[in-house]
């Protein structure tokens, strides 16, 4: 009982020194842009075509918008955006065949240059 109740005391603490002063999570503010690249596997092959979409807009950055690359015929992508955490997804007919669900993805976008692999659906 008493693991049980420190556990969940812990657990709150934690939660709470998580919030910024004002109650919210605290977000990436930067505006600082990172180049990301990488490829998207579909079904355990490379895609051909569609798009890889990355939303890097939270509620202190809300007017950011999305940055859109084209996949290439090899299954690259490369695309810039800006650093912190990305809500990542593909367009694509094919991705959304090979998904039960429209699959999303969140990657925190590092400073310079990074490699971000997307396979679809993710458990593969």
């Amino acid at each position: 009982m008493r693991t049980w109740v420190s556990g969940l005391v812990g657990s709150a603490l934690l939660g709470l020194g998580m919030l910024g002063c004002d109650g919210k999570p605290s977000v990436e503010t930067s505006t600082t842009e990172a180049k990301v690249k990488g490829t998207v596997t579909i079904k355990g092959k490379l895609a051909t075509k569609g798009k890889v979409v990355f939303d890097p807009s939270n509620y202190k950055r809300k007017n950011e918008s999305v940055r859109q690359a084209d996949i290439s015929a090899d299954g690259t992508y490369e695309i810039t955006t800006l650093i912190g955490p990305n809500t990542v997804k593909v367009d694509s007919a094919e991705a959304a065949k090979a998904a039960s669900l429209y699959e999303t993805y969140v990657y925190d976008v590092p400073a310079g240059e990074s490699t971000f692999d997307i396979k679809i659906p993710k458990d593969q």
